[in-house]
């Protein structure tokens, strides 16, 4: 059975499985996979957050380099905040990766109506294009990502919004068996500057 440890506590006392913390005091736990109070688990699956990268003034792309490990099989990536230069879209590369590795399929529409068009490409282009958008006021990107790390095909799912038109990329599939460790984000053309770039990962327990 593991035991906790703590440093010292004024009142702090402990009665076999039983920790009791005195008035005033709080107890932090760094990881806390496996908690439990009141024999009812605290933690669980779910995201989990990893790092926050904040994106500088008007670069072109950001790297964001060892947030993909063997600690999470799948990921979140929020965009948010900040500007871009124009109205452009969010494009996601992974290093080293063929250009014809790259696959996807896009559904979007018009705003206000409720007819669809479709257009989709495979293997045309070394990025995934439709992972957010930039504008003169903000940066949105919500990307999920399926298992860069492990040595097989990596999926992403996303969703975008821009002046005109909303977009869901149905399918992004990056067709090879590589280990990927990072992932660059950048403005089709243009920079964007000063948003946050947040990735979670989902717990598998």
């Amino acid at each position: 059975m593991s035991r906790l440890t703590v440093g010292s506590i004024e009142g702090l006392t402990e009665n076999s499985n039983v920790v009791s913390v005195p008035t005033g005091h709080s107890l932090n736990v760094a990881d806390a996979g496996g908690l439990q109070i009141g024999g009812s688990a605290v933690v669980s699956a779910g995201l989990v957050f990893i790092s926050r990268t904040t994106i500088g003034s008007a670069v072109s792309s950001v790297t964001l380099s060892n947030i993909f490990s063997a600690d999470y099989d799948n990921y979140r990536i929020l965009i948010s905040g900040g500007s871009g230069s124009s109205n452009q879209f969010i494009q996601f590369s992974f290093p080293g990766a063929a250009t014809a590795a790259y696959n996807y399929q896009i559904l979007y529409g018009a705003w206000n109506t409720t007819t669809a068009s479709a257009s989709g490409a495979s293997g045309a282009v070394p990025y995934f294009p439709y992972m957010g958008t930039c504008t003169p006021t903000s940066l949105q990107g919500c990307v999920d990502i399926q298992s860069p790390y492990l040595t097989e095909q990596t999926f992403l799912g996303s969703f975008y919004a821009r002046p005109g038109h909303i977009g869901a990329v149905t399918a992004n599939v990056l067709d090879d068996t590589s280990s990927y460790t990072g992932v660059t984000v950048s403005p089709a053309s243009g920079t964007f500057s000063d948003g946050n770039i947040d990735v979670y990962g989902y717990a598998k327990a």
